[in-house]
């Protein structure tokens, strides 16, 4: 079954490879996807079967020169904690999530809860997840050609609303596969329009990745994330991303990546300390598409730790090591 998983997943990269298709990003985009599950999808809360804290940080098109003050790069910190329920068949999480982006920024904080129930070769994840989500835009920070244009806004507006999400995970031992749904109710934002509302739309995300174990020093894990607007049957909002990890030891890892229509990426990492708990990565983005509208590099550095798996007298539950090392 592995072996057919892992030819699947492969058709599929190339077949959304073959899409002439534009995308623009709604949520953050992170290149180190694969170590994000639980910001995907809240049914991969508890997946790993350790409590893990975890911070990234990244600086997109950096340098980027807008026309507002300071610039016009997205910024954007998510911070992500994820824990196992082993007694009651669950995991929760949370992740709190912020971007600056020119004049505009958001924040978003989601609790996630995740119903795990373990099938014969692995465990079938169902989960959902509330919380809010905050956007603001100061229009003071805009340089129009045309000050004196009556339309322009002027000043900063700030408005929060109720957001909630849904989902479904399935991880084995050497595999994993998800299914997703953000933005449910699609909250809309005003922000100083009475007549435009900005609606976060709902957006779908597939997940899949695959652990190769080459010999016993090395391992290959693909993965693709693929996201997409279900309200639009042709597949204009859809966007794709690959990536390829390997890791030496189960302690130092590289890959390399692709992003339809933007970038390509490059990936290094090391787990430290005891049980491999402290993880250090770094990705750097080289655009390759629409250079003239973006800077050509973006920047992404990943720090996490996991605490101790809890100990019971039962026999302990294969995990999926697809990224724990």
């Amino acid at each position: 079954m592995n072996r057919k998983f892992y030819v699947a997943l492969l058709v599929v990269a190339g077949i959304l490879a073959d899409r002439n298709v534009q995308a623009q990003d709604i949520d953050p985009q992170f290149s180190m996807y694969m170590f994000n599950p639980v910001y995907y999808n809240p049914a991969a809360a508890g997946s790993e079967g350790v409590s893990r804290f975890q911070l990234v940080h990244r600086t997109q098109y950096m340098g980027y020169q807008g026309t507002f003050d300071d610039g016009g790069a997205p910024s954007t910190q998510l911070f992500s904690f994820n824990m196992p329920l082993n007694s009651i068949r669950s995991g929760v999480g949370l992740y709190a999530l912020n971007e600056t982006f020119g004049p505009q920024s958001f924040q978003a904080v989601q609790v996630a809860y995740a119903f795990r129930l373990q099938l014969k070769k692995g465990t079938l994840s169902i989960g959902a997840e509330g919380g809010l989500h905050n956007r603001s835009i100061n229009y003071d920070r805009f340089r129009p050609n045309d000050p004196e244009d009556p339309l322009i806004q002027a000043g900063r507006f700030n408005q929060a609303q109720p957001d909630f999400s849904a989902g479904v995970y399935y991880n084995a031992a050497s595999y994993y596969v998800g299914a997703s749904m953000k933005h449910l109710t699609q909250p809309g934002f005003k922000l100083g329009s009475e007549q435009a509302l900005n609606p976060l739309y709902r957006t779908a995300y597939l997940t899949a990745g695959y652990r190769y174990e080459w010999n016993y020093a090395l391992d290959f894990m693909p993965s693709v994330l693929y996201k997409f607007n279900p309200t639009n049957f042709n597949l204009d909002g859809s966007s794709f991303e690959v990536n390829v990890l390997a890791m030496y030891d189960k302690r130092y890892w590289a890959g390399i990546g692709f992003r339809q229509r933007d970038a390509v990426n490059a990936t290094l990492g090391i787990s430290l300390l005891r049980n491999n708990a402290l993880r250090f990565g770094y990705s750097i983005d080289l655009v390759v598409s629409n250079r003239t509208a973006k800077s050509p590099t973006s920047h992404e550095v990943l720090l996490s730790y996991s605490l101790p798996e809890p100990r019971s007298g039962r026999k302990p539950i294969v995990r999926s090591p697809r990224f724990r090392y």
